[in-house]
């Protein structure tokens, strides 16, 4: 290889999406023997384990030589951020977005970068419109800790609340406006009858910026009274990873209504623990998503403005910026096809554990990456 090593600054101990992904990378490295000094920013979320807070640690080293890679891994705002790196030969931005364009000042901070790394063919398309140089983007998909998530693993039980179904429909999101819960309360209290043995679970967490009790009620305005909890179940307590994969376990299948995603890392997990899982045939999922692994929804051909609350709330990102429409009619007809087709459900399973495994593993991501730096 070129380069005697890697210095990786992200958020490496924070439990959400970011430090998923800044963790997957470094498994990525790890595979192929490149060293990594580890520069973590963020929160440190004690939720990751104490294993891996230690495996972490025991990562990072200060002998990464004299021709090091450094990479950013965040938003693009921390590309124009000086840093007293080192030794430093090549710079390298990781970095996503969801809607179909880049939030103002993205596309210089990106083109400061020797290349940028993105994770989709749909963000190479989204970046390279909104001015990023395409010569500086290269597609390096997320991987995923496969020995963790996979169909084999012992399934520990979880206690549901005692009102919920056999049947059980399980959206994991961090609360935003752009994840859709409202579309999809609509869609399955519309499709499910009150009578019918099926429920959907909504697993929330809110970010340090958010107020956990404005979250929360703003998630149950959108759910009528006499469903709740009989059939819609909110689950705000903070989980641990072990106790997440459970969850991921116990239900029966995972749907997603993320109305942009920038790659989709529960679906992600869902589908390598062998369970079915439903999302929008948009975004940076369908990178890994597609008809045979899959319950897709089919959108709109034309865009459509995103949220006027989350535009509102978040200007500086979703001012004018436009994503996919989703009529709810199609959301309500994948929903019912998934709770009634059992075989079709199985065989969706075991595609997609299938190929998350084959396609998405650190080892399998790390062969990119040494492609890339050689």
């Amino acid at each position: 290889m070129k380069y005697t090593g890697v210095y990786w600054l992200g958020p490496v101990y924070d439990m959400g999406g970011y430090g998923n992904v800044s963790r997957n990378f470094l498994r990525a490295f790890e595979s192929i023997g490149i060293p990594v000094f580890i520069h973590s920013i963020g929160p440190e979320h004690q939720e990751i384990g104490e294993s891996t807070i230690k495996w972490i640690k025991n990562l990072s080293s200060n002998q990464i030589g004299d021709r090091v890679v450094f990479i950013r891994h965040g938003l693009a705002e921390l590309f124009q951020v000086s840093f007293a790196v080192p030794h430093v030969v090549k710079n390298i931005g990781v970095t996503l977005f969801e809607t179909d364009r880049l939030p103002e000042g993205w596309a210089s901070f990106a083109n400061l970068m020797d290349e940028v790394w993105v994770p989709s063919r749909f963000n190479y398309d989204t970046f390279s419109k909104s001015g990023v140089s395409p010569e500086k983007l290269k597609v390096v998909p997320y991987g995923i800790d496969v020995t963790k998530y996979s169909p084999g693993r012992p399934c520990k039980k979880l206690a549901f609340p005692s009102s919920v179904n056999s049947f059980v429909f399980l959206y994991v999101f961090g609360f935003d406006y752009r994840k859709g819960y409202d579309l999809l309360i609509k869609a399955f209290c519309d499709e499910f009858s009150p009578a019918e043995d099926v429920s959907l679970l909504l697993k929330v967490y809110t970010h340090s910026d958010i107020d956990p009790e404005f979250a929360l009620s703003e998630i149950q305005s959108h759910i009528p009274p006499e469903r709740c909890p009989s059939q819609i179940a909110i689950i705000p307590e903070p989980y641990s990873e072990e106790d997440l994969i459970a969850l991921y376990q116990n239900c029966d299948v995972y749907i997603s209504m993320d109305r942009a995603a920038g790659w989709g890392m529960p679906v992600m997990e869902a589908m390598a623990l062998g369970k079915p899982v439903i999302a929008l045939r948009w975004g940076g999922s369908t990178e890994f998503m597609n008809e045979t692994n899959s319950f897709l929804i089919e959108t709109e051909e034309a865009l459509v403005p995103v949220d006027a609350k989350l535009q509102a709330a978040r200007p500086r990102y979703y001012l004018h910026h436009q994503w996919a429409d989703v009529k709810i009619e199609k959301v309500r007809q994948v929903m019912r096809e998934a709770y009634v087709n059992k075989k079709r459900r199985e065989q969706l399973a075991k595609k997609a554990a299938a190929d998350i495994h084959q396609y998405y593993s650190p080892a399998r991501i790390g062969t990119i990456i040494k492609k890339l730096l050689s």
